[in-house]
């Protein structure tokens, strides 16, 4: 083993003795920086080289070492949001500076296509179909203080990568025509909400499993991923061209170069290739989530993941599990939005980006920044059986109310014999009351778990009531 160490060191070494210092592409020009924190600074010099850092916002000199292979990392302070700052990391023998740094709120956007999805229609791939309102949300573009960054998109099947391919953009709207909706008006709305500078970090691969994003040591020799390891080997996805869907692919390539990079958090929507394994979705979400925030070295790494949107080919059963995952109380600092009332019975990628990133926003603005905004819809609490009706009580329901008529989408009652009838609702003081003259004693209800749906009750904020389904004792 010490033998492999050295070999590896050695090219290393030979592959950074031109450039003494060489720094990953997301620390470069126009970078945002987390405000008032602690961030990460790596790189690669000469092995045991000194190496120190100066920022503009502070006379303090960071020094540190560069170990046998000439790896270096280091942590800085930030100060609170401000513009216009520089870095400068020098060694004896060379000199890099990093200018126009922003310090701001900095957050990860990952997932498969829901969040690759890009704003104008795509030429390379035909379902990438643009966004609805994308005109005039690309006339609001001048934001200067609002940065992107892209991980270009590939994968690696062994070996995590040291550095991915990107560059920081600050906004513009030619730029924004080929960066994902949501990631993009996610960075928008927020830097509208907190007026503070605002980067966003993407991350996204189509058809892509969390598998695909997940370690290879998360998943030898657990029996969970036993079916997933075998099936989706190398030798089997690439004449498909699914070489993304190998496990650990997408990490090793996409998510590996980047961690350690200070965020405030992550936005998620990824699940549609984990339809049909849905009961081990929470499982695979619970190891995903629990190894990245591990990997990052965050005290707090919030994720905040979207329920995905219904389809005609996706299984209730996954929204049902994606639910677990943020109720079941295993994970901390998570939050779900649901789209279920923005779904496109036809299209697996809906073209209305703008809910899914206002839900995302009003996550974060709620959670990570003590806002006074309304992030949860109506939520199942508890229910009471009076005759043949059930009065249904729910959490985050102020101003409930049923959307355009008084007929509740895809609402089911079921007595003994478990034959399912559409449902009649009203709602009074704050409940919901549900009932049909076909069922005397209720045993079942069910909201929205039909594989297509368009959910329409409502609170007063305008987010749109969970799925749910009672079983009545």
């Amino acid at each position: 083993m010490k033998q492999v160490i050295l070999a590896f060191c050695s090219l290393i070494i030979a592959m950074h003795c031109n450039a003494q210092i060489t720094l990953p592409s997301i620390f470069s020009d126009n970078m945002v920086l987390q405000q008032k924190a602690d961030v990460k600074i790596w790189g690669m010099s000469k092995p045991e080289e000194s190496i120190k850092i100066k920022t503009s916002w502070s006379s303090k000199v960071y020094a540190t070492t560069a170990d046998s292979c000439g790896k270096w990392s280091i942590y800085i302070k930030t100060p609170r949001h401000s513009v216009n700052h520089s870095i400068e990391i020098f060694s004896l023998t060379d000199k890099k500076s990093i200018r126009n740094i922003l310090i701001g709120e900095v957050w990860l956007c990952s997932g498969q296509s829901n969040m690759e999805f890009e704003v104008l229609p795509s030429k390379e791939q035909s379902w990438m179909t643009g966004m609805e309102g994308a005109q005039a949300e690309l006339e609001d573009t001048n934001y200067p203080y609002l940065h992107f960054f892209k991980v270009e998109e590939g994968w690696d099947y062994y070996t995590p990568q040291k550095d991915c391919k990107g560059e920081w953009v600050v906004c513009n709207a030619e730029y924004a025509k080929t960066y994902s909706a949501i990631a993009f008006l996610f960075g928008k709305y927020l830097y509208k909400s907190l007026n503070v500078p605002v980067g966003i970090i993407l991350s996204a691969y189509g058809g892509t499993h969390a598998e695909s994003w997940t370690r290879q040591e998360v998943m030898q020799n657990n029996p969970l991923y036993k079916n997933v390891l075998e099936k989706y080997t190398p030798q089997a996805m690439e004449p498909k061209g699914y070489n993304h869907k190998v496990p650990s692919s997408i990490w090793n390539y996409m998510v590996n170069p980047i961690v350690g990079y200070t965020i405030k958090g992550n936005i998620w929507y990824q699940a549609e290739s984990n339809a049909f394994r849905a009961k081990d979705y929470p499982a695979v979400f619970e190891n995903m989530v629990n190894d990245w925030r591990k990997q990052w070295g965050q005290e707090r790494l919030p994720f905040y993941f979207m329920q995905v949107a219904p389809h005609s080919t996706q299984p209730a059963k996954l929204r049902e599990t994606q639910a677990q995952c943020w109720l079941n109380g295993n994970l901390k600092d998570i939050g779900m939005a649901t789209v279920i009332d923005a779904g496109d019975s036809l299209d697996l990628h809906p073209k209305n980006k703008i809910l899914p990133a206002q839900r995302y926003l009003a996550w974060a603005l709620n959670r990570e920044y003590g806002k006074n905004v309304e992030c949860c819809g109506p939520l199942y609490e508890s229910y009471k059986l009076e005759g043949n009706k059930v009065e249904i009580t729910f959490k985050y329901a102020k101003g409930l109310y049923i959307k355009d008529n008084e007929i509740v989408n895809d609402l089911y009652i079921a007595g003994k014999d478990g034959k399912l009838y559409p449902a009649l609702a009203t709602i009074e003081k704050g409940k919901l009351k549900v009932w049909s003259k076909n069922v005397s004693r209720p045993k079942l209800i069910t909201y929205c778990c039909s594989n297509y749906c368009k959910g329409n009750i409502y609170n007063s904020a305008q987010l749109p009531a969970y799925p749910f389904r009672i079983e009545i004792n």
